[in-house]
C-alpha cells in the first residue's frame, strides 16, 4: 500500500501531466473543479493529500476516473493492438477496406488507418475542424489524392501531409491495388468545438 507521500505525489504529477496534456491552465482546473488556485498548486506540489470530493472534482475536470490521478506507477503507457484486434469500419464493394488500427483519446486524437483501395475505387472523407492534419503514404500501388481543389498522384514510397478541413478524396488509380497507411492528427482545440474521433466523424458503419 502506498504511503500517504507516494499518494501525494502520485497525485501531484499526474494531475499537473493531465493538465498540461489538456492544455489547462491552473486557473482553468480550479474553476472547473470548484476548487481554488492554491489548492491546485497546492497537489500539483505535493504539499499534503487532497480529500476524496476534490480528488473526484479534479477527475471530473480532467475527464479521468479517480484511479488515473492516484496510479502511483511512473512507467511509460504501452498500449499494443494486435493484428486480429484491428478495426475494418469501411469496405466496399469493389473490395476496398480501411482498417482502424490504434488511436488515443482526446483531448489531442492520433488515428492510425490502413487502407487498401482496388483500381478505379475510391472514398470520399467530409471536411474535419480546423487545425486537423492527416499524414498518408503509399506501401504499394499509385493513389490518386484530392484535398479541395489541389489533386496530387502518389507512388509507393511517397508520403503527403495535408490540412484537412476541407472534402478530400483517395482513389486507387494505378493497375493493381494501392495500399497505404494514415495518420489523422486532431488537436484538442481544432475548430475549437469539443473533438470527435475521426473513425465517428468520417466512415459510415460498415
Amino acid at each position: 500500500m502506498q504511503s500517504s507521500e507516494e499518494v501525494a505525489t502520485a497525485v501531484g504529477r499526474n494531475v499537473r501531466a493531465l493538465r498540461q496534456q489538456r492544455r489547462m491552465t491552473i486557473d482553468a482546473l480550479a474553476a472547473a473543479a470548484g476548487v481554488s488556485r492554491g489548492t491546485v498548486i497546492q497537489i500539483e506540489t505535493a504539499r499534503g493529500n487532497p480529500s476524496i470530493g476534490t480528488l473526484v472534482g479534479l477527475a471530473a475536470a480532467l475527464r479521468v476516473g479517480v484511479a488515473s490521478l492516484v496510479d502511483g506507477d511512473a512507467e511509460p503507457r504501452v498500449v499494443v493492438r494486435r493484428a486480429a484486434e484491428a478495426a475494418r469500419l469501411w469496405s466496399s464493394a469493389a473490395g476496398s477496406n480501411a482498417v482502424f488500427r490504434i488511436g488515443t483519446d482526446p483531448p489531442d486524437v492520433v488515428e492510425l488507418w490502413d487502407w487498401t483501395l482496388q483500381p478505379g475505387d475510391g472514398f470520399d472523407g467530409e471536411a474535419h475542424p480546423m487545425g486537423t492534419q492527416e499524414v498518408l503514404s503509399v506501401l504499394s500501388g499509385q493513389l490518386g489524392l484530392r484535398v479541395g481543389s489541389t489533386e496530387q498522384q502518389l507512388d509507393a514510397g511517397d508520403t503527403v501531409l495535408f490540412q484537412a478541413h476541407a472534402p478530400h478524396r483517395y482513389a486507387g488509380v494505378g493497375d493493381g491495388p494501392v495500399r497505404f497507411v494514415m495518420v489523422v492528427l486532431q488537436p484538442g482545440d481544432a475548430g475549437l468545438v469539443p473533438p470527435t474521433s475521426i473513425a465517428e466523424a468520417e466512415l459510415p458503419p460498415p
